[in-house]
């Protein structure tokens, strides 16, 4: 059984969220009620592939207690030397500096669940949506981002539906394997490069460590998969929902405009 389109909680469906805005009379991008990010489950064209047009939201686990770190100072990401593509097109070797799954994962991917990635040409920012997070705890990011591949295999689909997630502190984690197709932007998830910033960025603020890992990180995508500036995109501007929210927004906009870091790429 192939992956339904995904929406998180707190969001709408993305029917529900068409009949209110032609209701409202209000453009998509800018209604507050469309606070989560609402992913899109992989599709391909292959025969066993459908297309789930409602889904109900998942049930999240209630987070595990974690314990506290000492505070120390966080290293940004820094650019290694890039391994060469492989034979497939797609780049699958973990960039440098980015945690691997198994360090948080409760469980591995599920192949027969999802389709193969193929070769990138784009890439999409998205916030997670759910409550406020700006803890730089390791445990406590762990707990989230597991939080979220929960639910995501909760419903059938094969793995956690982003490729990369980055948290409060900068960190950087592995999501879904590369090699795998993700589940982020409903029908347009085929070569499409998905990054989640944990937390609900309607209700909050990046952390200078997140944005500054974000253009660094996104201008080494483009690097590595030949990516334009122009097929950098945020959720909002792919489907209708606020993801990824009203403070980060305007951050990645500024980012590729001409004097921002992505457009020197």
């Amino acid at each position: 059984m192939p992956e339904p389109d995904p929406t998180h909680p707190q969001d709408l469906s993305r029917r529900d969220a068409v009949r209110r805005l032609m209701t409202a009379g209000l453009s998509f991008a800018l209604v507050p009620t469309l606070v989560a990010c609402s992913t899109g489950g992989g599709r391909s064209s292959r025969a066993r592939q459908h297309d789930f047009a409602d889904v109900p939201d998942p049930s999240w686990p209630t987070p595990r207690r974690f314990t506290l770190e000492p505070e120390r100072s966080i290293t940004p990401y820094s650019t290694k030397p890039l391994p060469s593509p492989t034979s497939g097109g797609v780049q699958t070797a973990l960039p440098a500096g980015v945690r691997t799954r198994a360090s948080w994962a409760g469980g591995d991917p599920v192949p027969t669940l999802m389709d193969r990635m193929t070769p990138i040409d784009r890439l999409t920012i998205h916030h997670d949506g759910m409550t406020a997070f700006t803890s730089t705890n390791v445990a406590a990011a762990q707990t989230r981002i597991e939080a979220i591949r929960s639910a995501h295999r909760g419903r059938g689909w094969g793995d956690i539906g982003y490729h990369y997630v980055i948290d409060p502190a900068g960190r950087i984690w592995e999501g879904r394997p590369l090699g795998w197709q993700g589940a982020h932007v409903k029908d347009q998830n085929p070569g499409n490069l998905g990054i989640c910033m944990l937390g609900n960025y309607e209700r909050q603020r990046p952390t200078n460590q997140q944005l500054h890992t974000l253009e660094h990180f996104v201008a080494d995508s483009m690097r590595r998969h030949a990516i334009p500036l122009g097929n950098i995109y945020t959720h909002r501007e792919l489907a209708p929902t606020a993801c990824p929210g009203q403070y980060l927004q305007p951050r990645l906009v500024a980012m590729r405009e001409n004097t921002g870091a992505l457009a020197r790429v």
